[in-house]
């Protein structure tokens, strides 16, 4: 009898099984991932292979699959009998996910963590261009989703239970996760968060100050003073990673940071032929001169990073409060250096070169007619992010490794630049123009 009823499950499982890989084969695989509204990050080959799947309810699952590369991808998907598509804001599985029970829990490979006590409806996408796919159930909660999954310790996650162990209160509170585990390792599949309503990132509230001074409806002082603000959280942030887990940096380290640096110029001048490149070509010998003779760098505190902390990723809230989010890392960040703790220095450096980046979005705006006295305005902005973060880490913080990681930004902001936004190059090329006149 128990033989019997074996088979019949296996036939079930089978039967099934064929029925995905039937859908599967059918479906075109880019449709599958987040539909992108400006910079493309990765792609997905057929054949695909459905691999294991959470069965979320009615005819909604999220799904594990392989593609030809043999990259894992996890997708929320609609399995329907004319076959599979991705599921959309409205299709219900986000809403659903945000009610599964709320205690942590294993569906086979999966395990559910949710804190979350709430059984509002509505789902929508969020509007802003993201490299992964975000929606807001209820007005309540954001769900966002990682297609091309990773190992759980080499995303996020550590990084947001590090601040809220140490009592980091300046995000969105973490309310539920969601991983799969496969050959003995753990991969982060989805996180739900506390939904802000009423709130912009810098790309909007940073740049309304800035052209609020240009137009002078307020003044320098009034304008640049959430740099004192910002600079208070990120010395918060990195006193609540110091708690978790750091060391000191020895000499290899800072050799090999001079070597990054210089391998991420070479790598932008390789993407930048022709006249888009000759500013940075210009200027790449005095760069690499001053690279070369930084023969003493200090020992820094290594610990986890935010790893692209800019304005757009602060969030300001209607009651004027600053929140910090996606703590996912730079986009043209190795592996490598998301799996290790990094000089903390890093995040300050990313985020005074995202105060000049928004100063030169709203020159552009002014026909460049107003460049000098947006320089001021950055230079003020900064200053202030600057004594605000040394005061609250009680440490005077190394002014030629903290160039360094500036510099080292702009090579960044170029390499994304050329790989996925053309639009966003007069950025970088006017930012490193100014630094290294700055020297």
């Amino acid at each position: 009898m128990l033989g019997a009823s074996t088979e019949k499950l296996n036939n079930l499982f089978n039967m099934l099984h064929k029925q995905w890989d039937e859908a599967l084969a059918k479906a075109d695989p880019s449709s599958l991932l987040p539909r992108r509204t400006g910079a493309h990050s990765y792609s997905i080959t057929a054949p695909l292979i459905l691999l294991d799947s959470l069965h979320v309810g009615g005819d909604l699952y999220l799904c594990i699959i392989k593609d030809n590369t043999e990259t894992l991808f996890s997708i929320p998907l609609v399995f329907t009998v004319d076959g599979v598509r991705r599921a959309v804001a409205g299709d219900g599985l986000s809403q659903a996910l945000s009610q599964l029970p709320n205690a942590e829990s294993s569906n086979g490979n999966f395990t559910i963590n949710n804190r979350y006590v709430g059984a509002k409806s509505g789902e929508r996408s969020i509007g802003v261009d993201q490299t992964e796919e975000s929606v807001v159930v209820g007005e309540e909660v954001i769900i966002k989703y990682f297609s091309q999954i990773s190992e759980s310790s080499l995303t996020s996650l550590p990084k947001i239970e590090a601040l809220s162990a140490a009592g980091f209160i300046d995000m969105p509170s973490l309310l539920a996760t969601i991983q799969w585990t496969h050959e003995g390792s753990q991969y982060l599949l989805a996180l739900m968060t506390t939904y802000i309503p009423g709130s912009d990132d810098g790309w909007t509230w940073a740049v309304d100050l800035a052209q609020s001074f240009l137009s002078s409806e307020s003044s320098i002082g009034d304008s640049t003073q959430f740099g004192s603000e910002l600079g208070e959280i990120l010395a918060r942030m990195h006193k609540g990673f110091l708690v978790h887990a750091h060391h000191k940096s020895d000499l290899a380290a800072q050799s090999g940071w001079i070597s990054s640096a210089l391998s991420d110029l070479e790598i932008a001048l390789t993407l930048l032929p022709g006249e888009e490149g000759t500013l940075l070509s210009d200027l790449a010998p005095t760069i690499r001169s001053e690279f070369h003779n930084l023969k003493t760098l200090g020992s820094q505190d290594l610990s986890l990073t935010h790893g692209d902390f800019h304005v757009g990723q602060i969030l300001r809230t209607s009651e004027g409060r600053y929140l910090v989010i996606d703590f996912d890392g730079n986009p043209v960040a190795t592996q490598q250096l998301l799996s290790t703790h990094q000089p903390l220095i890093q995040d300050l450096a990313s985020l005074l070169q995202s105060i000049d980046h928004v100063a030169r979005v709203v020159d552009k705006r002014s026909d460049f007619s107003r460049t000098a006295d947006l320089e001021k305005w950055i230079e003020n902005a900064q200053d202030n992010v600057l004594h605000a973060y040394q005061t609250g880490m009680s440490l005077t913080v190394d002014r030629a490794l903290l160039r360094l990681f500036q510099i080292q930004q702009e090579f960044r902001e170029f390499i994304y630049a050329q790989r996925h936004l053309p639009v966003w190059l007069y950025v970088p090329q006017a930012a490193i123009a100014s630094l290294v006149r700055k020297n």
